[in-house]
């Protein structure tokens, strides 16, 4: 297993872990499609076999103690099936961590086995009662769509999930010297606005971005897992297949890490054309630790752009991550009065409120940049997650926002995040005070976009139109609108579509989504194209060079110089102890040490 999950690892970046065994069914599919392969593949399996039985036949039988061994494996067993059994309590007892944001990390940290069984403990996805294919016929048959839509309008559909972003002056019992967020409460009094329920708290980013980008709901899912670690493991009918099937580009901006939450290998699986993480920045500015996102805003104006098609951008930013300081910055510009607030409490309030008075200019330099451009386009933009704001909720407890005692009205509070829209196109009167859980958001920017769906949006839709639009855990669901048999048929619809057989696409008109091979991540492939000596330098050109760009001459790297986009050099006299022909190639690692991007090799010879 070992080495099955660094070869893997080689090959996709990401180890061995548990729901890899649901492919089988697709690998026996793939491996349908080439037979002479398949041939071959039965054929080495066979000599391995044949090798092992003459190995074993001719071992001495005194040096190969069958029993011993024998023993020595059911002993092995069974403490690996006890440890599995007890895991539990193993896990409680010995602070044993499950590292969602990188498989790598993961099982560096915990090991390949450990790490292996921390991800078993998510795969225990109950099945819904009475699945089978006549009950998702029944559901697709009595699902329509609820809203209009026109083929011929593509306007340019741009959601921005803000990292931690809430409005402060929600708190009871503060003020403010002046407003953090000036200009998203603008947003709110003259465009449509208003609360998405987050299904998590103070992190764990990821599980908003897949409920709205897949209208899958995280609740029917095994507590604490993160579906982007365990679950998207193969083609998926997210937002980005369906608009990409009606002539979108699909892209995902995300201002860090790409392995972050495994995004780079899940974007792939969710219908993304390409993917800029922080790796293809040039040159951006921070702020703090992380890119500001103003560089997040600029980005998606560039990328609106370029394009020649309508666009549907996904982004995420990093720079109002927590953890926030409880040391008053004396160079604050927003900070509290009136609380009674800790002076820690009051500090770790000032900073946040000033990092997202930050932010609050970001969303400007965004709309206003869209206003120029003047292109149909709707922007979504929300938080993923109220910031944790001090241990056990202290600034929150302090501020009266919230009891304390786990009730359905601080559920509530913790995790309902304002949101607002902007859009160009509609004349109609702005709604105010939308509620919506994160699972609906998708749904709901297809309506305003007025593009068709697929049969789980639909079926959302229909929940909306009945007011059954929020979705929150079992203990608080019978507060909420949502029935049991409406219920029932989401979960039967979502387990089909991400565990089942999918039933749902083998009727009609729903066709299951291909596999991305498209899928880029950059702004296009690296290409050389000519490299030639000038000013005592070698000068290679090129498409999509970027900042962080290697380049390497007969396998071995180079110091080099960035230029712009389609330029790098080289200095000749660093050259001057490599033989001619000069293999050139160009390539871009993470933080891992993987390449995420790698040029053509060039062939230079001296003239």
């Amino acid at each position: 297993m070992g080495s099955i999950s660094r070869e893997k690892f080689v090959a996709k970046g990401s180890p061995l872990v548990p729901s890899d065994f649901s492919l089988a069914k697709e690998a026996v599919e793939i491996s349908a499609r080439f037979k002479d392969i398949y041939i071959w593949l039965s054929l080495i399996v066979l000599g391995i076999i044949v090798l092992i039985v003459l190995i074993l036949k001719f071992t001495p039988h005194e040096n190969y103690k069958w029993r011993n061994k024998a023993a020595i494996f059911l002993i092995a067993v069974a403490m690996v099936t006890a440890f599995y059994t007890k895991f539990g309590a193993i896990q409680e007892t010995f602070s044993l961590e499950l590292i969602n944001l990188s498989q790598r990390m993961n099982y560096d940290e915990n090991g390949m086995m450990l790490g292996f069984l921390l991800n078993a403990e998510y795969l225990k996805v109950q099945v819904p009662a009475d699945y089978q294919e006549s009950t998702i016929q029944q559901i697709i048959d009595t699902t329509k769509k609820t809203y209009s839509t026109d083929p011929n309008f593509k306007p340019n559909i741009i959601f921005v999930m803000s990292e931690a972003f809430w409005d402060p002056t929600l708190l009871k019992n503060v003020s403010f010297n002046k407003d953090p967020i000036p200009f998203f409460h603008s947003l709110q009094k003259s465009q449509t606005n208003g609360i998405m329920l987050s299904p998590v708290y103070g992190g764990g980013t990821a599980n908003t971005e897949f409920e709205a980008l897949t209208g899958f709901s995280t609740q029917y899912l095994p507590s604490g897992s993160i579906p982007y670690a365990q679950y998207v493991n193969k083609p998926i009918e997210a937002l980005p297949t369906i608009l990409q099937r009606q002539g979108y580009a699909t892209s995902a901006i995300h201002t860090y890490d790409n392995w972050f939450y495994n995004r780079n290998n899940v974007y792939k699986e969710l219908g993304f054309d390409k993917f800029f993480s922080k790796e293809f920045f040039n040159d951006p500015e921070y702020k703090g630790q992380y890119i500001r996102d103003t560089e997040l805003s600029q980005k998606i104006l560039d990328e609106v752009k370029e394009t020649n098609q309508p666009d549907f951008i996904y982004a995420v930013s990093m720079q109002n991550h927590g953890p926030y300081s409880d040391l008053e910055n004396p160079q604050n510009t927003v900070q509290c009065t009136d609380s009674n607030l800790s002076a820690a409490s009051k500090a770790l309030l000032d900073n946040y409120s000033n990092s997202v008075a930050d932010v609050d200019q970001s969303i400007k330099l965004l709309i206003d940049g869209l206003k120029q451009i003047n292109q149909p386009t709707v922007v979504i933009f929300y938080g993923d997650h109220l910031p944790m704001l001090g241990d056990d909720y202290s600034v929150y407890k302090e501020a009266g926002f919230i009891n304390g005692d786990n009730s359905y009205q601080d559920y509530l509070n913790l995790h309902s995040v304002p949101f607002v829209t902007w859009n160009n196109f509609t004349t109609a009167k702005p709604t105010q005070n939308l509620r919506l859980s994160a699972n609906f958001m998708g749904t709901y920017a297809l309506q305003l976009a007025q593009k068709s769906g697929s049969p789980m949006t639909d079926f959302l839709s229909g929940l909306m139109q009945n007011g059954s639009d929020v979705v929150l855990p079992s203990e608080y669901s019978g507060q909420e609108k949502i029935t049991p048999n409406e219920a029932n048929q989401y979960q039967q619809l979502q387990y089909d579509l991400l565990f089942g057989k999918e039933y749902a696409y083998q009727s009609g008109e729903n066709q299951k989504p291909p596999a991305n091979t498209g899928y880029i991540q950059g702004d296009g492939k690296v290409t050389i194209t000519n490299a030639a000596a000038a000013n005592d330098a070698l000068e290679i050109s090129g498409e999509n060079f970027v900042e962080n760009d290697k380049v390497y001459i007969d396998g071995k790297l180079i110091k080099s110089t960035f230029k712009d986009s389609n330029g790098l050099s080289v200095s000749l006299e660093d050259l001057s102890k490599y033989k001619y022909p000069l293999k050139i190639q160009i390539e871009l690692s993470d933080s891992m040490n993987k390449i995420i991007s790698q040029s053509n090799v060039y062939q230079l010879s001296k003239k």
